[in-house]
């Protein structure tokens, strides 16, 4: 099962699957505990069940980062940006990342664009 989002005229609804919600959370939770290839591997069994699930491409892309792999967490951020244009959050990140690699001006305008979304000025 994978989340799903019903629209209706009135009211949008997202409905959550639990065992992704359980899976994202203890991935985080190795995550926070420096046990970066597990939660890794956890994201990618979430991404694989449900392969538009903005939250495990972003911390897919979080874990990425924190190990190192730039150019990995770049395109794993293009991908939860794809799914979820409008994270602030994941903009902020990128450019973190695009720091990283050198590319400040870029990066430094995902920040800004991050930071924006979040005021709610964009």
């Amino acid at each position: 099962m994978t989340t799903e989002v019903i629209s209706t005229p009135e009211r949008t609804f997202v409905k959550i699957d639990p065992e992704i919600e359980n899976a994202l959370r203890d991935a985080h939770n190795y995550k926070m505990a420096g046990d970066y290839n597990l939660a890794l591997n956890m994201f990618n069994e979430i991404i694989e069940k449900d392969p538009a699930n903005a939250r495990a491409l972003h911390h897919k892309a979080n874990v990425l980062d924190l190990m190192g792999k730039y150019t990995d967490a770049l395109s794993c951020y293009n991908s939860a940006l794809e799914c979820d244009p409008y994270n602030a959050e994941i903009w902020y990140n990128k450019g973190m990342t695009l720091r990283k690699t050198g590319s400040h001006e870029e990066g430094l305008e995902h920040i800004r664009k991050g930071i924006s979304m979040a005021m709610g000025q964009i």
